[in-house]
């Protein structure tokens, strides 16, 4: 089991790494600029300041706990992928299309901008 888990975390900590190598390049750190990301995939529903109600059918989501909000991004990001270990499960087509690019660390970016709105 322990070897498992180290395996686990290995392949993480790999995954996490390669991710933040920007593509096409062969080494190097880039932050990834949430403010971006969110005027690229959540102002036109969310608002300038996420204190819109997307379609009039959602809390504003200024402020909101940043880890909580990487966990809904990512579920509307995979809703298709129902075979892994997710605790929550979203399902809307316009969140599906405005998140299916998004890489994890760009998830992650994003969450904490959205939380410091």
């Amino acid at each position: 089991m322990k070897k498992i888990i180290l395996s686990l975390l290995l392949a993480s900590v790999t995954l996490i790494a390669a991710d933040s190598v920007p593509e096409g390049k062969t080494g190097g750190f880039q932050p990834i600029d949430g403010a971006k990301l969110y005027n690229q995939h959540c102002a036109m529903c969310h608002g300038a300041n996420g204190l819109d109600s997307a379609l009039q059918k959602s809390a504003q989501i200024a402020g909101k706990d940043a880890v909580k909000l990487a966990l809904v991004i990512r579920a509307y990001r995979d809703q298709d992928d129902r075979d892994q270990a997710y605790t929550i499960h979203k399902e809307s087509q316009v969140m599906k299309n405005s998140t299916s690019g998004l890489s994890s660390k760009e998830i992650v970016a994003l969450a904490k901008y959205i939380s410091s709105l």
